[in-house]
């Protein structure tokens, strides 16, 4: 490493545990320096100078801050994406936050001529907390895009009289609805698979409608989504649920 230089982009992503759309282990090493000191080059490396780094030592591993990671993720994932960077940093009901949203706005002030800028205008006022999963995110923009307001993410719900609590992954208490995005976990683990089918039992029986959603419904065949939930939401767009 550098004098002056930090693990930065996609990898500085990678370290922090922020999920991206498409990264591998094996991808280059991405490290910035501040301008105008030289970026280092070699085989696997990606360097940048930049005109505006900050970084730290997390587990003895120079870092950018995670604001300027999620900064520097704007100008090379998509806008969703970002958001869905966005919503991991801002932390959730089990996960800690790593940064609050006010700090990625201030950043994003501060680099409001750089690249990556519209991006960066447009997820800003999307990150929520609470969010446990790339795909959640993603499920929520998609549905606030469709005209469905309100979405609560992974808010309490009292069930079983009171006696117990969940947390669905996406839901619109005014209308008892609730989405649940489940994985390949949620069908290969018998005891996922059980858990999730007491839970949808408990919520119907609060009078909950339950949609649960695959990856195959989210990113190969929206449209065949869409169409699936409006049958039993009606007036979506005149409504707007």
């Amino acid at each position: 490493m550098p004098e002056g230089g930090y693990f930065s982009h996609q990898t500085a992503a990678a370290l922090l545990g922020v999920p991206l759309p498409d990264w591998s282990p094996e991808d280059p090493l991405h490290v910035s320096v501040a301008f105008p000191r030289t970026p280092p080059r070699g085989r696997g490396v990606v360097g940048h100078s930049l005109g505006s780094v900050s970084g730290e030592i997390r587990d003895g591993v120079p870092i950018c801050t995670p604001a300027h990671v999620w900064c520097q993720l704007s100008g090379v994932i998509g806008r969703e994406d970002l958001v869905a960077a966005g919503d991991h940093l801002v932390g959730a009901r089990r996960r800690g936050a790593l940064l609050d949203a006010g700090e990625l706005a201030e950043l994003a002030e501060e680099l409001n001529r750089t690249r990556g800028a519209c991006a960066r205008a447009w997820a800003l006022p999307r990150i929520r907390f609470g969010s446990d999963s790339r795909p959640e995110t993603l499920l929520r923009l998609f549905l606030e895009a469709h005209g469905f307001c309100g979405l609560e993410v992974n808010d309490a719900v009292s069930v079983d009289g009171g006696r117990l609590t969940l947390h669905p992954d996406l839901s619109i208490p005014r209308r008892r609805l609730a989405f649940e995005y489940e994985g390949d976990g949620h069908r290969v683990d018998r005891r996922q698979w059980r858990l999730d089918i007491e839970r949808r039992e408990l919520l119907e029986a609060e009078g909950w409608r339950v949609v649960r959603v695959t990856a195959s419904d989210l990113f190969a065949d929206p449209a065949a989504f869409l169409a699936r939930i409006g049958r039993f939401v009606t007036n979506v767009h005149s409504e707007r649920v």
